[in-house]
């Protein structure tokens, strides 16, 4: 689908999707994945509840370092990032946007810090704690933003 496809689908103009796009970071693509649809119909949606731009662009900003920091898919790409959008929403279990699944339970307090299961990744030569990385801090973040 293209970007005035989207735009038509989503009730929105082109400006409106070019101005998300900016807003969230999103890459501007050719060819629209049906998964970006409902990412940013889900954004509308919200945006329409009366959810500022701005929470709805820190809460995105949130859920890309958790996905990042939990390996839950590459961190530059985007498709892989949203591709939870077309599953079956549980709140619970699932980030509010991107709809990626956690694996434990989103306000509890079952993640196991330290485990790593993503071989393909290269060593840093100092962890993600001393960077000043810390997935537990950035879920905290979330949860308090999703609240």
């Amino acid at each position: 689908m293209t970007a005035s496809d989207l735009a038509a689908a989503l009730g929105r103009t082109s400006r409106w999707i070019l101005r998300m796009q900016r807003r969230l970071g999103l890459p501007v693509l050719g060819d629209y994945p049906d998964t970006c649809f409902l990412f940013l119909r889900k954004v509308r949606d919200l945006l329409n509840l009366g959810v500022s731009e701005e929470r709805l662009a820190s809460l995105w900003d949130l859920e890309c370092m958790l996905i990042r920091h939990l390996h839950l898919a590459p961190a530059d790409d985007f498709g892989s990032m949203i591709g939870g959008c077309a599953a079956k929403s549980d709140p619970k279990r699932r980030l509010l946007l991107s709809n990626a699944d956690l694996g434990a339970p989103l306000l509890g307090g079952e993640l196991q810090p330290g485990l790593d299961f993503s071989a393909e990744q290269p060593r840093e030569l100092f962890d993600g704690k001393e960077m000043g990385e810390d997935a537990l801090r950035v879920l905290g973040d979330y949860r308090a933003l999703l609240e």
